[in-house]
């Protein structure tokens, strides 16, 4: 980054000049961006300086499948709730006892369905941000969730491959980091979900431990 005031050369790192010590421009680097990505998360959520190594969305296939996972209960509750209802239906019960069937039913759907129908809601909202400094992550059907995870506090960094994810060939990464009590208690290790359904896990997988073992090398 070239100094207006003196025109001396500086990475883009520094926020002040190391030649005549004014205070250089601020600036935000960007990293390479996956189609489908809106850039509003990155322009809401991003400080001065700071670099953006990836960012991206997920899949859209194995994200809307990982919802089926109460498929089993859901179908099950479904068709003992259609047994119920035909039966009594063919023994001529109340409505009522129709109705409440009909009630089941809807609800052995909502089980089954529920979920894909919530994944499709949040595909639209789910962005993931890697930067110098933290992981960023905005997901939500119908508010936003977003969360940060500095990437000082990385402590391991994993590639989960499900069943959906090798049919598509893809994988979700997740991170460990170290987290404390207040009030002095002992550390313990939380396992956190961070980046879901991603097309190529293990190369972002890399791109958090390089930047995480350069953060805690420039603190040593």
């Amino acid at each position: 980054m070239k100094c207006p005031n003196c025109g001396a050369m500086n990475s883009e790192n520094q926020r002040y000049c190391g030649n005549c010590g004014k205070a250089l421009p601020l600036t935000t680097s960007i990293g390479p961006r996956e189609s489908g990505m809106s850039g509003v998360l990155q322009n809401r959520e991003l400080e001065p300086g700071e670099k953006v190594l990836w960012q991206g969305k997920p899949v859209f296939g194995p994200f809307i499948l990982s919802g089926f996972g109460g498929i089993i209960p859901g179908l099950m509750f479904f068709l003992f709730s259609l047994f119920w209802t035909t039966t009594a239906w063919g023994a001529g019960a109340p409505t009522e006892f129709l109705l409440i069937g009909s009630l089941f039913m809807l609800i052995g759907l909502f089980i089954l369905l529920g979920g894909p129908i919530i994944q499709w809601l949040r595909f639209k909202n789910t962005e993931y941000i890697i930067t110098d400094q933290r992981i960023i992550t905005q997901t939500g059907a119908f508010g936003l969730d977003t969360r940060y995870i500095d990437i000082e506090w990385i402590r391991e960094v994993y590639v989960v491959v499900s069943i959906i994810d090798r049919m598509f060939g893809t994988g979700s990464v997740m991170v460990s980091t170290s987290s404390g009590f207040i009030g002095g208690a002992p550390n313990t290790s939380s396992l956190r979900p961070s980046l879901a359904s991603l097309r190529d896990p293990y190369t972002i997988q890399k791109v958090i431990r390089d930047a995480s073992r350069k953060v805690k090398h420039s603190q040593q």
